[in-house]
């Protein structure tokens, strides 16, 4: 019989369009769970975010986080697979950043606790940026004076830039020629403003698209079915064997989609995935 694994981005896709895990979706993911379904997601959100949306409802595999760079196991409560940001490029991404006279966040791992680093939050949107993180971080959010000399105990993950579209495509341009850089840009979709964006800096050995290669090899499925909604998301719909956009989700992602399905606030991945595994 096909082993089959579901991998579906959380904003935008499986959470609504308020950033909510519905109750229907809720029972959904649980129900799969009981009846050892492959499920699991694909986030750029970090491990401490997605525990508190999720408040509880525990995938039955590995969860793909920070955008493939942290892959964790939520049953047995551990990592699976980390990927962290090597020092040259930290140093160089920090240059740039100055150079650009940019503000930037700096993701790092703690065992399995994130922290936030950054060195200066002056503008609006730096500020707003780090109180939106701050109900999935509580204290763990730190000023510092370089990011080259953090605390030895945390693991850099990756940097996020948080700013509108072109000044964003301008620094991604920048670090895009840094070796080992890898930049993803992502709009904000909870921002009124439409042309706010964030913009992810990892490890050019990442993304969603090589954390479910992993997990194909890892589980052993023989099939992947994706679904997701935004720019962070198209390596891996275009990698799966099939994907799935919510109308919701931007053209490009719809244009090589297997088939467009309803929007985030119809449930419209979990209720995919009943009538998919109805014709198995």
């Amino acid at each position: 019989m096909k082993k089959t694994l579901y991998v579906s981005d959380l904003d935008g896709t499986l959470l609504n369009s308020g950033g909510v895990l519905s109750d229907y979706s809720r029972h959904a993911i649980e129900a799969f769970f009981d009846k050892g379904v492959f499920f699991t997601c694909a986030t750029g959100r970090t491990l401490s975010s997605v525990n508190m949306l999720l408040e509880g409802v525990k995938f039955s595999c590995p969860a793909i986080l920070s955008d493939g760079l942290f892959i964790f196991d939520m049953i047995a409560d551990k990592p699976v697979k980390t990927l962290r940001l090597h020092d040259d490029l930290i140093r160089a991404v920090e240059r740039e950043l100055e150079r650009c006279g940019q503000e930037g966040f700096l993701y790092c791992l703690k065992g399995t606790e994130y922290g936030l680093f950054y060195k200066t939050a002056s503008d609006d949107l730096s500020q707003h940026f780090i109180e939106s993180k701050r109900p999935f971080l509580g204290e763990k959010i730190f000023k510092t004076v370089s990011f080259s000399e953090l605390p030895e105990e945390y693991v850099p993950l990756y940097f996020v830039i948080y700013h509108d579209y072109h000044t964003l495509s301008l620094l991604q341009n920048a670090i895009t020629g840094e070796e080992g850089a890898h930049c993803l840009l992502n709009r904000d979709v909870y921002s009124a403003q439409p042309d706010i964006y964030f913009m992810n800096i990892l490890s050019d050995q990442t993304s969603k698209s090589s954390a479910i290669d992993f997990l194909r090899d890892y589980l052993g499925v023989n099939e992947v079915v994706a679904f997701g909604d935004n720019f962070n998301d198209l390596p891996m719909l275009m990698n799966a064997d099939r994907c799935y956009v919510p109308e919701n989700g931007i053209e490009e992602a719809k244009a090589i989609a297997t088939e467009v399905i309803p929007s985030c606030d119809a449930d419209a991945v979990v209720r995919f995935i009943e009538k998919d595994l109805l014709n198995r």
